[in-house]
């Protein structure tokens, strides 16, 4: 195993976290804290996969910048989709953090993200 492979392991890792917790987040911990919990709970759950997520971007930026580099990538014009929309989720995330409430919000941030996942398939598809 080579320092590239470790490398894209940590990328796909920190993708599945995000875009994963967001859907699960979304399908069935958001509708039962809802339903059965206080707004106590979902605060603690969004506090911690806030924390996560904060980590898996840093994660995603640093290993994405270093494969589009050893890639030679930065001409694509799939990546630069890919970081106009990741440019949009960070975007969406700080509003989200100041109006936690606004589901649309959640829910555009999770559109994105998964739109981000197809982009980067595509990207990887082409190498």
């Amino acid at each position: 195993m080579d320092a590239w492979s470790v490398i894209r392991f940590l990328h796909i890792a920190a993708v599945a976290f995000f875009v994963g917790g967001q859907l699960v987040l979304a399908v069935a911990v958001a509708p039962a804290l809802r339903r059965h919990a206080g707004d106590q709970a979902m605060r603690a759950v969004a506090r911690r996969f806030g924390i996560g997520s904060g980590v898996a971007l840093a994660l995603l930026v640093a290993t994405g910048a270093a494969m589009a580099g050893r890639f030679d990538a930065w001409g694509d014009s799939v990546l630069h989709a890919k970081l106009a929309l990741l440019a949009l989720v960070l975007v969406l995330l700080v509003l989200h953090v100041v109006t936690p409430y606004a589901r649309a919000l959640s829910l555009a941030v999770l559109a994105a993200s998964v739109v981000i996942v197809y982009l980067g398939v595509e990207l990887a598809h082409g190498r």
